[in-house]
């Protein structure tokens, strides 16, 4: 999907060129009132903003053309969760599929993707706010739509039901095979689900790329949090049962982690805290930390927000890490930039995506 749009707002200029891949979940962070609803509006066509929008050879809007939302293919689900409420929900969902173009999901299996079968008889009125949202985006994918935009759909859930709902929309689309654009607010939705970012502050787009880049950006916020983290892609290795471990491959790299489920060979992505990763000099020959991985120090980068500390960007080959550590133990250590160390990592810290 390619964007080219701009649209006045209060205080600034909403001013965004980029292309969004055309599978996977993009995120779309920012602080609020950054103007990512209005870009969803604009790219749905809700609201009328000035540019161009392509989908693969499907001009959207140009200077000639602007097709009306009900013609666009789109699928749109805010996070005010809006049923129609005089119908049940089957009937909601049906709505979506009579209207639907040809070839796309049916509504049992939808509804089994989303764990709503048990709802289909029920209305609107007396449904909990995870069941409507649930409802909403089963809907809308049975419309299938070349494209998905989600505004922030887990904002009213608790953590539990956002878990659960992220787990089943990632499934769903995956299998569809379609982008997804979402606006998200919190950090750990944003590693949770997606696979490319985008960054926008005051209408403009100050950083995009895919989710591992991103995270180390040094002039986005992601790397400074207090929760920074790394997602890494790996394969799954082998199992341990005894201790219920599993060795997961990346790159040169092994890595213990608790144990999964996945079978030997499947895809696993880890995240990695910068507070979960130690610095050695030498490995560690005795020690209860079972990782412990050879790598460069690429880049010091002072912590303001944090007097006394640092974090440190080291270069692993195929991947990067963070450490937070404190200056006392850069100067004790005399760490340096380009010098190899040794990342120490707790096997129960990496945890799953």
């Amino acid at each position: 999907m390619k964007i080219a749009l701009t649209h006045p707002l209060a205080d600034f200029v909403l001013q965004v060129e980029t292309q969004i891949p055309d599978v996977g979940i993009s995120g779309l962070a920012g602080p609020s009132g950054a103007g990512k609803t209005t870009f969803l509006r604009c790219l749905a066509g809700l609201t009328r903003g000035q540019g161009e929008v392509h989908f693969g050879e499907k001009i959207l809007q140009s200077k000639k053309v602007f097709v009306p939302t009900e013609h666009r293919q789109i699928g749109y689900v805010d996070q005010q969760g809006v049923l129609f409420s005089h119908i049940s929900v089957a009937k909601n969902l049906d709505f979506a599929l009579r209207r639907a173009r040809a070839g796309g999901p049916d509504l049992q299996g939808m509804a089994e993707k989303f764990g709503i079968e048990h709802l289909l008889h029920r209305m609107p009125g007396g449904l909990s706010g995870g069941e409507v949202q649930r409802v909403c985006l089963a809907r809308s994918l049975l419309s299938h739509p070349k494209v998905l935009l989600l505004d922030e759909p887990f904002a009213a859930l608790d953590e539990e039901a956002k878990t659960d709902l992220a787990d089943s929309l990632q499934k769903v689309v995956y299998g569809l095979r379609i982008p997804v654009l979402m606006v998200v607010h919190e950090f750990t939705t944003l590693t949770r689900l997606a696979d490319h970012v985008l960054y926008l502050q005051r209408g403009k787009l100050l950083g995009q790329g895919p989710l591992s880049q991103i995270l180390l950006a040094p002039e986005l916020p992601f790397a400074a949090r207090a929760d920074a983290c790394v997602m890494i892609t790996g394969q799954v290795e082998s199992h341990d049962a005894k201790f219920s471990l599993s060795r997961v491959r990346i790159g040169e790299h092994q890595v213990t982690v608790p144990g999964i489920s996945a079978a030997m060979g499947a895809p696993a992505m880890l995240r990695v805290r910068a507070n979960d990763v130690s610095i050695s000099r030498k490995p560690q020959a005795a020690s209860s930390i079972l990782n412990s991985l050879a790598v460069t120090i690429r880049e010091i980068r002072e912590a303001d927000e944090r007097p006394g500390q640092a974090l440190l960007v080291l270069d692993a080959g195929d991947f990067a890490l963070l450490a937070r550590v404190t200056r006392k133990s850069i100067a004790e250590l005399d760490l340096q930039i380009g010098q190899q160390v040794y990342a120490q990592i707790k096997a129960g810290a990496a945890s799953f995506r």
